[in-house]
C-alpha cells in the first residue's frame, strides 16, 4: 500500500476526525474487476442502470489448467482454430481487448475444469447476468451448435456452481434451445420473442453477439434444478467495496466468451440493439460532464476532459506499436523497472505503453471516443512516464515521439496539411515533453531528458503540454513549436468523436491526455497540484452543530470510503455506499462527531 500523506484534522467535538489521502492495493493473484458509480447508463428509453463488465479472459484462478482441458484464455496473437479452421481469435478481432475465454473442445466433462472472477460493485441492487460471446463448430455435429454450448454459473457470489444449488444442475447454461438457449435472440421491440441462430455459422464462428442468461429448458425442476430462470445477483449494501467470487464450471466445447455483464436492468436484449450494446460498454466513450470545471485557482474557471490513455476505442496493430499495460503485469524495462508496478499512481492503475526498442512511424494507431459537454478551444496535455528502452543510455531521445491529430475525427498521418505537423516529441528545447515548466517560470523549462534524470521518470508520472517538434521544416514537414489545440463547436457538444494518436518510437508511457480551456496551466499549477485537481481526490470536512460531513468530488471514480476508530492499530472498513449522497459536485457522507474519533480515507483497488 502505498501512502501519499497523512493530513490530519483535530479539535472537533469528542476526539478527532482525521482524513488520509488515497491509498492504492494490490491482491495476490489478480486484482478484482471494480465497478465505478459512474458506471451507469442513462438514456430517454429506461431507467438508468448499473452495470459491470467482467473480461472473460481476466479470471484470476482456474481449477485444472492442464492441456485441453476446460477453459482455456486466447488472444488474437495465437494460431488456435476450430473445425473449420477459422482462427480463435482472428487478428481483426472484435472481442473486447483482444481476448476472450474459450471453452476448448471437442472435450465433454462436466466440471472438469472452474474458473473464477474477482469482481468488486460499488452500487447495490439486483445484478441480471448476460454475456458477449461467439461459437465455433467442433464436428460433433455439423447440423447446428447444440453439441457444444454450454457451462455452469454458481448460485450466488463466493458459491460453487457444482455444490452450491440445491439442485444439481441449477446453474446449467445452454445454446440449446427456443426461448432458453443463448443461441435464440431477442431483438428490441420483439417483447422477448426470440429468433433461433444455433445453425447460422456466418452468426457466429467469430462473430461476438450479447444474450441474456437463462438455466436450461432440459432441467428437470424436481431433481435439476428451475428450467428457463433468469440468473441474477443480489449485491447488498455490505457488499459494495468488497472483492466477491464468481465462478463458473465447464460443461463442453465451442463457446468463446468475450466477457460477462452484470446489469441491474433486465431487458437489455428487447430494449437495445446488438450493435448499441457494443456502443454503450465495448467501445466506451469518455464523456465530459456539465460539471467538468475548475472554478478557483489561476486561470479559473477552466473546462477540461480526462481521457485514460488505456481506453482506447479500437486499434490498427495489435502486434506492433501501442499496448495497454496495468499494475498486474510484469513488462519491464532495460533496467528491470516495471511498466507499471503494484503500487503505480497512475490513474485507474492503468496506461498507454510504446513498447521499445521498435521505432516505425505510423506503425500503429489508436483511437479514442469522446464527447465533449462544453464547446470551447481546448488545449492538449498529458499525464506521462518515460521508460529507458537501452538506445541510447546518455539520454531519452531515442524513444520519445508519436503524432497526434490536426482535428477530432481527423487521421494523424493523412490529414495534415504538410506530413509531420503532428510530431510530438520528448527531445528538445521548449517544444520537447521532456522539458517541464514549473509556477511563475514564465513557460522557462528544466530538462529532464538527460541520464542523471532516471529517477524523475522510469515509473513516476509527470504533467506537460504537448508542442510539434522543433526538428520540424516549416516548409516541407510542418509548422515548429506549435501547441495543439482543438475546437469544440457548439454542434459538436454531446456528439462523439474520434481522436487518433500515432505511433512513432517506443519508451513513453501516457496515463491520460486532458484536454483544458486553460493554455497555461503549467505555468499556474505545480504537478503535485494537478495531481490532486485531476488525478487524486482530497477528503475535506465541514462542520454544523455535532454532525461533520466528510466529502470528495464526484468526478474521482473508482475511490471507496474506508474508516477507522484507531489508526494503533488500523482496522479499515467500507462505508456503506448507501450512506453516501450527492451534494451538487461532490460525494458526502455525514457522521456524528459525538460518537467518537474516526479516521476517513479513500482507496482505490
Amino acid at each position: 500500500m502505498q501512502k501519499l500523506s497523512l493530513p490530519l484534522i483535530t479539535g472537533l467535538v469528542a476526539g478527532a476526525i482525521g482524513v488520509m489521502s488515497p491509498q492504492f492495493e494490490a491482491s495476490a493473484g489478480s486484482l478484482p474487476t471494480v465497478q465505478k458509480l459512474s458506471d451507469v447508463v442513462v438514456t430517454s428509453s429506461t431507467n438508468p442502470w448499473a452495470y459491470l463488465v467482467v473480461e472473460g479472459e481476466s479470471y484470476y484462478a482456474e481449477a485444472n489448467d492442464a492441456p485441453g482441458a476446460g477453459f482455456v484464455k486466447v488472444f488474437n496473437d495465437e494460431a488456435l482454430t476450430d473445425f473449420y479452421g477459422v482462427p480463435i481469435l482472428s487478428s481483426n478481432t472484435t472481442a473486447s481487448g483482444n481476448g476472450a475465454l474459450f471453452t476448448q473442445s471437442p472435450a465433454f466433462g462436466e466440471h472438469a475444469d472452474k474458473a473464477t472472477y474477482s469482481v468488486q460493485f460499488a452500487t447495490p441492487g439486483t445484478y441480471y447476468l448476460y454475456m458477449r460471446f461467439t461459437m465455433f463448430e467442433n464436428g460433433s455435429n455439423l447440423a447446428h451448435y447444440i453439441s457444444e454450448d454450454s457451462f455452469f454459473v454458481p448460485p450466488d457470489f463466493n458459491k460453487d456452481p457444482q455444490f452450491d444449488w440445491p439442485l444439481p444442475r441449477g446453474g446449467y447454461t445452454e445454446g440449446c434451445c427456443d426461448t432458453s438457449g443463448y443461441l435464440a435472440f431477442a431483438s428490441p421491440g420483439s417483447e422477448g420473442v426470440r429468433t433461433e441462430h444455433r445453425s447460422d455459422t456466418n452468426y457466429f464462428e467469430g462473430n461476438f453477439h450479447w444474450n441474456e442468461l437463462k438455466s436450461s429448458q432440459f432441467n428437470n425442476p424436481m431433481t435439476q434444478g428451475e428450467p428457463n430462470l433468469r440468473f441474477t445477483y443480489t449485491v447488498t449494501p455490505e457488499m459494495v467495496g468488497v472483492a466477491q467470487n464468481f465462478t463458473i464450471s465447464y460443461r463442453e466445447g465451442g463457446t468463446t466468451i468475450d466477457l460477462f455483464l452484470f446489469s441491474t436492468n433486465p431487458d437489455l436484449m428487447d430494449q437495445y440493439t446488438q450493435n448499441e450494446l457494443d456502443q454503450l460498454l465495448v467501445n466506451k466513450v469518455t464523456v465530459q460532464a456539465p460539471t467538468d470545471v475548475v472554478s478557483t485557482g489561476p486561470g479559473s474557471p477552466w473546462s477540461y476532459l480526462v481521457m485514460e490513455g488505456e481506453s482506447y476505442a479500437s486499434e490498427v496493430n495489435e502486434l506492433t506499436g501501442f499496448t495497454r499495460v496495468r499494475a498486474n503485469g510484469a513488462i519491464s524495462n532495460v533496467y528491470g523497472s516495471l511498466i507499471l508496478a503494484p503500487n503505480t499512481t497512475a490513474s485507474q492503475r492503468g496506461a498507454l505503453h510504446t513498447p521499445s526498442p521498435i521505432f516505425s512511424e505510423h506503425a500503429d494507431k489508436v483511437t479514442y471516443k469522446v464527447q465533449f459537454a462544453t464547446p470551447g478551444t481546448y488545449y492538449i496535455y498529458m499525464r506521462f512516464t518515460m521508460f529507458e528502452n537501452g538506445g541510447n543510455l546518455n539520454h531519452y531521445l531515442n524513444e520519445d515521439s508519436f503524432f497526434v491529430p490536426p482535428d477530432f475525427n481527423k487521421d494523424p498521418q493523412t490529414d495534415w496539411p504538410l506530413p509531420r505537423g503532428g510530431y510530438t516529441e520528448g527531445c528538445c528545447g521548449l517544444a520537447g515533453y521532456l522539458h517541464i515548466a514549473e509556477p511563475g517560470s514564465g513557460g522557462v523549462r528544466t530538462d529532464h531528458g538527460n541520464p542523471t534524470d532516471t529517477n524523475y521518470w522510469e515509473g513516476n508520472f509527470h504533467w506537460n503540454e504537448l508542442r510539434s517538434s522543433q526538428f520540424n521544416n516549416p516548409l516541407t514537414q510542418g509548422e515548429q513549436n506549435l501547441r495543439f489545440t482543438y475546437t469544440v463547436t457548439p454542434e459538436m457538444v454531446g456528439v462523439a468523436q474520434n481522436f487518433t494518436i500515432s505511433y512513432r518510437e517506443g519508451g513513453t508511457t501516457i496515463d491520460l491526455f486532458l484536454f483544458s480551456t486553460n493554455p497555461d496551466l503549467m505555468d499556474q499549477y505545480t504537478q503535485s497540484q494537478l495531481d490532486q485537481i485531476l488525478v487524486y481526490p482530497t477528503l475535506k470536512t465541514s462542520r454544523a452543530g455535532s454532525q461533520v460531513t466528510v466529502s470528495w468530488p464526484t468526478s474521482f471514480i473508482g475511490f471507496n470510503l474506508e474508516s477507522t476508530g484507531t489508526l494503533s492499530p488500523a482496522n479499515w472498513q467500507p462505508v456503506p455506499v448507501t450512506a453516501r449522497t450527492v451534494v451538487g459536485n461532490n460525494n458526502t457522507v455525514t457522521v456524528d462527531a459525538a460518537a467518537g474519533a474516526a479516521y476517513y480515507r479513500l482507496r482505490q483497488p
